[in-house]
Formats: C-alpha cells, structure tokens, sequence
C-alpha cells in the first residue's frame, strides 16, 4: 500500500490503474447507449419519406380541382417534410460523428470537418425555416386563422431568428468562426 499524495489516504496503486482504466471503459461503453436512438431517428426519415410520397399523391389526385393557392400549400408542405428530414439527418451525422465515430476506427462522416457551431447554425436555419412555413401557411388562410395564434408563431419565428443571430455572434466573439 502507498500513500497517495493528493488525498493523504492509503490505496493500492494497482487497484487505482485498474478502476481508472475501468471506469474510463465504462464511460466510453455508454456511447453506445446512442445508437439506438440514432436507428430509431433514421427510421423516422423513412417515415417522412413516405408521409411525404403520400402528400404527393394526395398533390397529384387533386391538381386539376385544386386552386394554385391551395397547390403552393401542397408544396409548402412537402417543402417542411423536407425540411424536417434534413434537420433530422443533420442531428444523427453530426451526433454520430462526435459520440459513435471516434469508437469506429477508419470511418468519416460529411460531418467530420465541421464544428459543433457549424451544425448549431444549420440546425437552427432549419427551424426558421420551418416555423417560416408554417407561418406562411398560416397567413394564406388567415381568414380561418385567430390573430392571436398568427401573432405567437410571428413571436416564435422572429424568436428563433434572434436565437440564431445570437448564436452566430457567441461562435464569432468565441473566434470559432
């Protein structure tokens, strides 16, 4: 038994390389507590895939007896099924590429260049993008809309493009960009 220096208390120095090399494996097996999730998101774009085959031919059957108002919703829509799907493949290679990929030795993402901030930015682009729809959207049917509704996504919308500015500016006052 030795004296460690730090503590003061008696451990085997041993038994402390060996839980420090244990605990360390333990933390890195966790990583993998995250591939499942990123299964679970990938097959959430397959469901997008066909929501947005099926709003397609939902589009096609009612194009001649739709008004192109209603078409350019039609495509809105699958815009934002669009839109959703990337967001969603964005969040599984970048988290794929910080969390599961340095455990897979030879394997490089799109992803591996870009920075956490980088990703941040996309993301939040991403939801301003949809919430624009969606307020676009609101605003062609702003007869069946109340004010108060298109006022708060007016509020989130404008929220979010202030969220993404400010996260522009932390990344350059942090000179990551």
């Amino acid at each position: 038994m030795a004296l460690n220096n730090r503590t003061g208390a008696l451990i085997d120095p041993a038994l402390a390389e060996r839980l420090e090399r244990n605990l360390g494996r333990i933390l890195l097996a966790t990583r993998w507590l995250m591939a499942p999730i990123y299964v679970g998101l990938l097959a959430s774009v397959v469901l997008l895939a066909f929501k947005f085959v099926q709003k397609f031919a939902q589009g096609l059957r009612t194009l001649l007896a739709d008004s192109a108002t209603e078409e350019m919703l039609g495509v809105l829509q699958l815009v934002d099924i669009a839109l959703v799907a990337n967001l969603v493949l964005t969040v599984v290679f970048a988290g794929w590429e910080s969390v599961i990929g340095p455990l897979l030795a030879g394997t490089r993402s799109g992803f591996s260049g870009i920075g956490f901030g980088a990703v941040k930015l996309r993301l939040i682009s991403s939801i301003a993008a949809i919430a624009a729809i969606q307020i676009l959207e609101t605003f062609m049917h702003f007869d069946q809309t109340m004010v108060v509704q298109a006022l708060w996504q007016l509020a989130i919308l404008l929220g979010i493009g202030l969220l993404g500015v400010l996260l522009a500016l932390m990344d350059k006052l942090a000179g990551t960009h």
